[in-house]
């Protein structure tokens, strides 16, 4: 119980943008942020931050590295774990699900069979653009970089830059 109200004190307080007009203060009130978000079950390494407006579906699934940041009016539907490594910037509007629904049983409507939970790793000395969906299941290994508006359907391979719906190999960093 004590950990959902400290999840929705930083519901509350993660409402508010104060990064731009008060930025003397923004990166007191992040930590204080992020303390919330770790009392309700997150696992937040050091100076990492979660911007303004940023949707989390479930704290206790939530893993972050250090020196990371997620973008402000970003989207995080994790019924399952979704990890992060250290030094990772990622853009607005970012936009994950570890959920899939199934659609193997011919005789039911597709609404009614269900979900598949996945999780999703992001791994560490990481760029994701403004705007990149992740799907479920995808491991994004270290040093990536993912441009604006991807769609990252499968895993990607170490050293490249990747872009596109869905995100193809464009070239070595």
């Amino acid at each position: 119980m004590i950990k959902k109200i400290f999840f929705w004190i930083f519901l509350i307080i993660n409402k508010f943008n104060y990064r731009f007009n008060y930025r003397a203060l923004s990166g007191v009130l992040d930590k204080f942020k992020m303390r919330f978000l770790s009392m309700s079950g997150a696992k937040i390494g050091l100076n990492s931050v979660v911007r303004s407006n940023t949707f989390i579906l479930n704290s206790k699934n939530l893993n972050i590295g250090n020196n990371s940041s997620i973008g402000s009016n970003s989207e995080i539907f994790n019924s399952t774990n979704f990890y992060i490594g250290d030094n990772v910037d990622i853009g607005t509007q970012f936009y994950i699900n570890t959920d899939n629904h199934k659609f193997d049983d011919p005789k039911k409507f597709l609404s009614k069979q269900g979900v598949i939970s996945s999780e999703i790793i992001i791994g560490s000395d990481i760029w994701i653009g403004t705007r990149v969906t992740i799907l479920a299941g995808v491991k994004i290994n270290d040093r990536v970089i993912v441009g604006a508006c991807s769609l990252i359907n499968k895993n990607l391979e170490s050293g490249y830059i990747y872009a596109g719906v869905p995100a193809k190999k464009i070239r070595k960093i």
